[in-house]
Parts: structure tokens; sequence; C-alpha cells
């Protein structure tokens, strides 16, 4: 029997992932993560690669699943999984741009030839089964809209195995017969065919008008766009000139502030004067009364002792020639140091008056010290008045340059209202494209629905004609096909029924799936109870088990995906049915998925050994 699994994931670019390796194990593998960690990304990027976004549909379609899952901030938009089977490594790449791909087969190194016609490949190829099948039995374990398809198909797959379902010959023949009647012809217009024929055309038609519709759509969705974009550049560029008036407004019309803008470069000018009279600082007035006194005390002493001194070393000098004359010639030697005193003299005269210039100047300096020390104070008396004068907002803008006298306040005013107004045109424009997107919307919602609406006429004509035409083959061979194989239905109803039990702690007396694999349950007491009065939680036991069972007598050894399908189950039955996949996972490959930490909790605690992934750190 033909085994698949699945051994690495490399997202080039996928909804929230990009360039994000997965490696998987052949049997159990539990991938743990929060809401919204990107769990079932991973099970739809898995589900993308083999089907596409078409669901297998016969040709290809508008898909807002393709729209979802498209990265927002990358160009590249796939990716590729490597598929082993029967020993045999195959990679799958797919573009979910235009949606191509391609098939190689790696242990031999030969590419694989796809069918472009067949929006079922490559995963048919692969698991031999088509997208219904695939989404019911393999991938989602919730019981769906597509399962009333994927049951039949499980049925025609069940009866080409030969697998009987314990039904009567007699009424099968006789169910055919009538069904063969009943199905009509194009003229009788209250049988199946002629009415599956009438709906058929009716869904082309609106089929035929959503196109339309959609062709404007996608241009109406560019408008808006281009409309958005645009607001964007409008609302920044009003911005900006709004700054700019407002800044008139307030600074331009500030006397006080271009006030303070002078006496501040003129609080500066009187700082950079101060800067040459830096030997002055901490000088008075009494400094200098007190010097001046000293000068003038000096000098009148002096003066005294000078002149005194001065007459003398001229009597002396004119003494020495007479007494060198009349006493002893020696004296005149004396004339030498005589001199000396009188040029000393002199020259001590001449510091006493460098000394009175250099207090001049001084003094000098002192007076204009004092006049920019008191002009400087009176600019900080203004400065500090006009500080209380409401400048906290001019005084945040000072270091902007503005050619306040080039400026045309009026054309500037203008030009904003003029933009305001083109906003204003811009969201009416936005807001009349989206009401008309929104219309379009609605028309094109059920456009999938329609076509599913549209692929299910279209194979219920196909399977009219075809029943027509084997009707009479399938009366003249049910008969051998059933009793050849009348165990295999009791087979599958044996596992459900073992399955169950233990799923449900034995609460049912016993479960029988009829021939179109409908539950007839019957209750402790003996009564056969509705679908209806059974709750949610004992129908996803009761599908789970179906669809493990199915999946041992109907399917290869495929690998299944699990996506929180045992969210409701209580610890105890959650333990059953880990058991259980940890079984079929000695067959065949299971991703288990989940949200929460009881799984891997009750495998560790057990020491059982999985492959297990944390969504937060792949």
């Amino acid at each position: 029997m033909t085994r698949v699994y699945i051994k690495r994931l490399n997202i080039i670019s996928f909804g929230k992932f990009e360039n994000l390796i997965v490696d998987f194990d052949s049997g159990f593998n539990l991938i743990y993560g929060k809401n919204e960690s990107g769990k079932s990304t991973l099970a739809s990027f898995i589900e993308g690669i083999l089907y596409g976004f078409d669901e297998g549909k016969t040709k290809t379609n508008f898909s807002y699943k393709k729209e979802a899952y498209k990265p927002k901030l990358s160009y590249r938009y796939g990716g590729s999984v490597i598929f082993n089977k029967d020993g045999y490594d195959i990679e799958v790449s797919r573009n979910f741009d235009d949606g191509s791909y391609s098939i190689r087969n790696l242990s031999l190194g030969e590419d694989i030839e796809g069918k472009k016609s067949n929006l079922n490949y490559p995963g048919e190829y692969l698991l031999g089964l088509d997208y219904s099948l695939y989404k019911a039995y393999i991938a989602n374990f919730t019981f769906q809209k597509s399962e009333v398809m994927a049951k039949s198909l499980i049925l025609e797959k069940l009866s080409s195995k030969d697998i009987d379902f314990n039904f009567s010959p007699v009424r099968a023949i006789e169910y055919l017969e009538k069904k063969d009647s009943n199905l009509g012809s194009g003229r009788a217009y209250t049988r199946p065919y002629a009415k599956t024929k009438k709906e058929l055309d009716e869904v082309n038609d609106k089929l035929y008008e959503i196109n339309l519709v959609k062709q404007r759509y996608y241009e109406d969705f560019k408008k808006l766009k281009e409309n958005k974009d645009r607001l964007k550049d409008l609302e920044a560029s009003y911005q900006a000139q709004k700054n700019k008036v407002d800044y008139y407004r307030n600074i331009r019309g500030s006397s006080n502030f271009r006030d303070y803008q002078k006496w501040t470069r003129d609080l500066q000018a009187t700082n950079e004067d101060l800067k040459e009279y830096r030997d002055l600082v901490g000088l008075d007035d009494k400094y200098f009364e007190d010097l001046e006194k000293e000068v003038k005390t000096t000098k009148e002493d002096k003066s005294l002792i000078d002149k005194i001194i001065h007459y003398s070393n001229y009597i002396l000098l004119g003494l020495v020639p007479i007494l060198g004359i009349l006493v002893n010639k020696y004296f005149f030697l004396l004339i030498i140091p005589i001199l000396y005193l009188i040029i000393r003299n002199n020259k001590g005269d001449s510091r006493d008056a460098d000394d009175m210039r250099f207090y001049k100047n001084k003094r000098a300096r002192y007076l204009k010290y004092k006049a920019i020390l008191k002009e400087k104070e009176k600019i900080e008396e203004v400065l500090a008045i006009l500080k209380k004068q409401d400048l906290i907002y001019e005084e945040s803008l000072m270091g902007e340059e503005v050619d306040f006298d080039a400026l045309d306040i009026e054309k500037e005013e203008e030009r904003l209202y003029s933009i305001l107004e083109d906003i204003n045109t811009s969201k009416d424009k936005i807001a009349s494209s989206e009401k008309s997107l929104v219309t379009i919307e609605e028309k094109i919602s059920n456009e999938l629905d329609i076509l599913d609406r549209k692929n299910q006429l279209e194979k219920r004509l196909s399977d009219i004609k075809r029943q027509k035409e084997s009707i009479r083959l399938a009366i003249s061979t049910i008969k051998e096909i059933c009793k050849e194989n009348e165990g295999d239905i009791g087979k599958i109803n044996q596992r459900v029924n073992d399955l169950v039990r233990i799923l449900s702690k034995d609460k049912y007396e016993s479960i029988i799936f009829d021939k179109d694999l409908n539950p007839q349950i019957k209750s402790k007491d003996s009564y056969y109870l509705d679908l209806d009065q059974l709750s949610k939680g004992f129908m996803d036991q009761l599908y789970f088990a179906l669809k493990l069972s199915l999946n041992d007598e109907a399917f290869s050894k495929i690998f299944m995906v699990f996506d929180d399908s045992l969210i409701n189950y209580d610890i105890e039955r959650l333990r059953s049915a880990i058991l259980f996949l940890l079984d079929t996972s000695e067959d065949r490959q299971v991703i288990y998925f989940t949200c929460h930490k009881r799984e891997e909790e009750f495998l560790s605690s057990e020491g059982i050994s999985i492959n297990y992934l944390d969504m937060e750190k792949l």
C-alpha cells in the first residue's frame, strides 16, 4: 500500500511567514502555538501546494483565500514541500500568484509532468485523492458542507475496493430501476435532468453578470487606492501649509517677538563687547578712588623729597670743581656719582608720569565698562518684561528662519483653503468608491457559492447521464459486489464502535453506518437517537472515529492533518484520542496542531517521544 508523508516545508513567502523551513517526522508531529500564531497558515500552505486555491474546481476562479495569504511586504508568493512517497523524495513547488507548480523526483533527479488542466493536481498525483476527499478526510476533521460531496466520493472509492454496505440486492435493483425512470430527459421538465439543466442555465447567467461586475470592481478598487494615496499626500501638504500659515499668524503678528529678537541680538552684542573688559571684572568705584588717592599722595610726598635731592645734587655738582681746585684734585671724582643721582632722579619723575597715565587709562576703560554693564542691565530688564508677555510658542520657533516680508499671507491662506477643498473632494470620491465597492462585493460575495453550485449542477448532469448509461450494468453486477464483501462494512462499523465506546465512556449500545455512511445510534435503553439529539462533542467523536476507520479501509497510508480537532474533548477523552493517533502514526504520518499545552504535557508525563515544534521558535 502506498505511503506518503511530509518531510519538509520550505515557505518562501506565505501569509505571515517568510523564508521559513519546517521539518517533520514520519510519525507523530505535535505543533503547538497560541491562537493567531500561524498554525492554520501552515495547514493552508500544505493544502495550497497540493491543490492551489481553486478547491478542486474545473477551472481557475477568483479566490479570497489567495488574497488572504498574499504577503503584504514581499513580491514573492510561493514555496515548496518535500514529500516522501514509497521511499522517493518528491518536491512540489508552487507560485501562488499564477498558480503554476512543478513536481520533481529528488531521489531520481527527474521532473514529473503535471496535468495543467486538472486543478486537483499535484495532490491527485501524490495522494490519489481529489480536493474534496483531502479536505474532508485528510486535513479537516470537522463535519462540513463539503462532506456531502466527499461522502459520495468515499462510497465510490469503497465500492471500487469491493466493500459491501449490507444493503438488500433486491431493494437496490428496485431503487436503481426507479431512479432510471425518475431521472427523466430534457423534455420531462419536472424530472431531475430538465430541472438541473434549467438551474444550471440560470447559474451561468448569474456568473456572467458577476464577471461583468468584477471587471468594474478591479477598476474601482484601483481608483480607490489612487484616491487614498492622493488623500494622504494632500493631508501631508495641508498640514505643512497650515503650519506655515499658523507660524506666520503667531510669529509675524507678534511685535513682542520681533522686539525680543532685536533685544536678544543687542544682548549678544553687549556680551561680546564685555569680553574686552574681562580684566576689570570685580572692580568698583571705591577701588579707583583708593587708587587715585594713593597715586596723588605718593606723588606729593615724593615731589618734596625729589626737589630737595634734585637741588642738592646740582649744588654738589657745583661745589665739586671748587673743592677740586681749592682743596684736593680728587674731589673731581665725585662728579660721576652725582651725575648718576641726577639721571636716576629724572627717571623717577618719568615713572611717576607713566603711573599716572596708566591710572587714567584704566579709569577711562572702567567708566566705559560701567556704561556697557548699565546697558546690559537695561537690555536684560527689557527682555524680562517681554518674556512675561506670552512668548513661549515663539521661543520654541526662534531657530526657524522665515522671510516674513516676502511672504504673501493672503495667497498662502488661499492655497491652504484650496488644499482643504481638494481633501474634501478626495474624501467624497473615496466614500463614493467604497460605497460602490461594498455594493459590488455584495454582488460577488456569493460567487464561490454559485461556482460551487454550478460545479455541483454540472456534476449532477454528468452523473445523471453516467447513471442512465451505467445503471443497467450496475444492476447486473451489484449482487456479485455485495456478496463478495459482506464483511467489510462490518469491519468499519466494528472499529467505529470500539473507538466511540472508549471516547464516549461506553455511553451508547451500538453505532452502525448505513450504505450512505449515515449513522444509526442506539442508546443504552435500546432507543435509536436522531442526530439533533446528540451533542456537538459526541458528533466530533463519532466523525473522528469514522474518519480514522475510513482512512484505514479506503485510503493509502497518507499523512493526516489535525488543526485543533480535539479542542472540545475533556482531558480523559483527549488522552484516549491521542493514544489512537499514536497507534495510527505507526503506519501513517500525523501532523497535529494545537493551541493548548495539555497534549504535550500528557505525552511528556507518559514518556512518549514525538516530534514537538513550538510555533514561536520556528
